[in-house]
């Protein structure tokens, strides 16, 4: 006997059918015509990751949208893009200082020869040089030379240059009871997984305002002292601040800002990202009147608008 199944067979939809499903979930199109946004969807944007913005927005008993035009949507859309574009610069900026501050250590430090650590992280990885150089054994790939020069035994130097992002991290916190616990890499060591997080989002063009008022994703006792302490500073109140951190979004950007804030040396570099993020802000003012409505997305606004009034 065929076993029944409740689940919906899902089909794919063309354009028009894109609009009638929305309309059907009482999205308007009162700010900009279903033209408009059908012509959004077919030539800048498609329908899921528009949608996806959705999720930032109260449902009524009937689980239909409340007070939600499509501009909106649009409007989170670009916000989101310019915001990632900032995020990734401010993590390669991260990843340029803290390799640099280690590969200094390594260089002063007369028990190191910089291969030897290159080999004891292997083994602690349970991982083989392979595993990081065989995609460069190819002529065409822009570090073949690396490849044929250090495939067998690299030194730190060239296993960061061809390492991820999340590889190093976890070098990172290798690194730190290795060398007995400096105090310089106490807090790097504790946090940089989330900058990781937040890049990879950024990386993989995913939205990062995708579900950004939830909250609950995350428990209060795993945030670590200098992200609550640095959150302290906005004047919010516990209660407010706890919500907002326990948004996995919220909380990793915030431990981007604070590593920024914290690490970056170069007063210029500051300036210049926190003018972006100032201008992110500003172009999030633009339909200002139109969230008003929006009570959890304004919260959002403010709780970082007075993260990056502390930074600059």
């Amino acid at each position: 006997m065929e076993q029944k199944t409740s689940q919906v067979l899902k089909r794919k939809l063309g354009f028009d059918e894109m609009i009638d499903h929305l309309v059907q979930k009482d999205i308007k199109f009162e700010l900009i015509s279903k033209e408009e946004a059908k012509n959004i969807l077919q030539t800048s944007n498609y329908f899921y990751k528009i949608t996806a913005y959705r999720k930032n927005f109260e449902k009524n008993k009937f689980a239909k949208y409340v007070n939600l035009d499509f501009k909106l949507l649009k409007d989170l859309s670009t916000i989101d893009m310019r915001l990632r574009y900032l995020v990734l610069q401010m993590c390669l900026d991260i990843e340029h200082v803290v390799k640099t501050q280690i590969l200094t250590d390594i260089t002063n430090d007369s028990t190191e020869d910089g291969y030897s650590i290159v080999a004891d992280y292997l083994a602690h990885d349970k991982s083989s040089i392979q595993d990081y150089m065989k995609a460069l054994n190819k002529e065409s790939h822009y570090n073949y030379g690396l490849y044929v020069k250090h495939h067998t035994n690299p030194p730190i130097w060239v296993l960061f240059e061809v390492m991820t992002f999340g590889a190093f991290v976890k070098f990172v916190e290798y690194y730190y009871p290795r060398k007995n616990k400096p105090s310089a890499y106490k807090e790097i060591q504790q946090i940089l997984r989330y900058v990781k997080n937040i890049r990879n989002t950024a990386a993989h063009n995913s939205p990062i305002l995708m579900d950004i008022t939830k909250s609950g994703q995350i428990n209060p006792q795993r945030i670590v002292k200098p992200i609550t302490e640095f959150v302290k500073q906005t004047g919010l109140s516990q209660s407010a601040r706890t919500k907002r951190l326990s948004n996995r979004k919220i909380h990793d950007l915030t431990v981007l800002i604070y590593v920024y804030s914290t690490y970056i040396n170069s007063e210029g570099m500051k300036a210049s990202r926190y003018e972006e993020f100032k201008k992110i802000l500003n172009r999030a003012q633009r339909l200002k009147n139109e969230y008003n409505n929006h009570d959890s997305l304004i919260a959002v606004y403010k709780y970082f608008e007075k993260l990056i009034d502390i930074i600059s």
